[in-house]
Formats: structure tokens, sequence, C-alpha cells
């Protein structure tokens, strides 16, 4: 597909997804997405692609905190994390660095990518803003559904207090 967020965006059509969709220019930093957000009203987070010994995990978190890698370690039960080098993004998540989110799970064919999301996320009650694979547009979408999705596409899920 020429338009790596198509399939996704498709996706969303075929299953009845309630969805906003927003375009912008590229988005590396939150500073950048605070200028871009100002009266959007949705969950942001932050997403990071690690590895562990044996897994994968996709993590997902709120984006005014910071993420203790030695808890996570703790939580996971993994003996070190490692942050995948942007030049795997294409291998494992079909992306390019910028663009890690959720929605980037229906590219792991294997379905062994773990997505570890923080409770806050579905506790705040707001839709979250995820990247369809593609750093200039931004998906908002219930947090329910969204889960629904990945676990439907076959990914683990684990819901951590992050």
């Amino acid at each position: 597909m020429n338009n790596p967020s198509e399939e996704v965006l498709n996706l969303l059509n075929q299953h009845h997804i309630d969805y906003q969709l927003i375009n912008h220019p590229p988005v590396y930093t939150a500073e950048a997405a605070d200028k871009i957000y100002i009266n959007c009203h949705f969950g942001r987070a932050k997403n990071l692609f690690l590895h562990g010994k044996h897994h994968f995990y996709l993590v997902t978190f709120h984006d005014d905190h910071q993420l203790d890698l030695r808890a996570l370690r703790k939580a996971l039960h993994t003996s070190r994390l490692s942050f995948v080098s942007r030049d795997d993004l294409p291998k494992y998540l079909g992306i390019r660095s910028g663009a890690v989110s959720p929605l980037n799970l229906i590219n792991d064919k294997s379905h062994d990518i773990v997505l570890v999301f923080d409770r806050n996320l579905i506790h705040s009650g707001l839709p979250i803003g995820c990247h369809p694979n593609d750093n200039t547009k931004t998906v908002v979408i219930p947090v329910d559904r969204l889960l629904k999705l990945v676990k439907e596409w076959g990914n683990p899920v684990q819901i951590l207090d992050l």
C-alpha cells in the first residue's frame, strides 16, 4: 500500500468504529504535538517499542508520565528491557521512526508483540490519539475499542499501572 495509514483506516471503517482523523505535519516530540493538539480533547500517549530476553513489547502510557523501566521489567518478569533500533521498526511494526502506536500491531502478522497498556489511560475516560502507521495523522479512538481490536488481531495485551 502506498499510503501507510490506508489499511488501518479501512479496518476501522469495516468494523464500524467511530474515530476522528486529524491530519497534521510530522510529529516527533511531545513538544511538537502540544502545538498541534492544542484544542483537542483526548488521552495523549507515549509509545515505546522495547524488547526483553524473549518478547517484544509495545508500551503505551500517558504522555505526562516518566516510565520506570526497572519497575516495568519487574512487572513483565524479564531480566532486561532494551529499546528496539529505529532501523528495525519497519521489520517489526511496518513503520518509520516517529509513528509508533498500538495501531502498528496490524502489521505484526506473527502476533508476537505484547501491548503493554497504561491503566491510567483507561481510567481517564477519554479516547486516545494514535498514529495509524503514519506520523502525519492521528486517529482518536475509544480506548476500549482499541484494546478490543488489538486482541482481535491476536496480540497479547497487558494492562499495568505505569
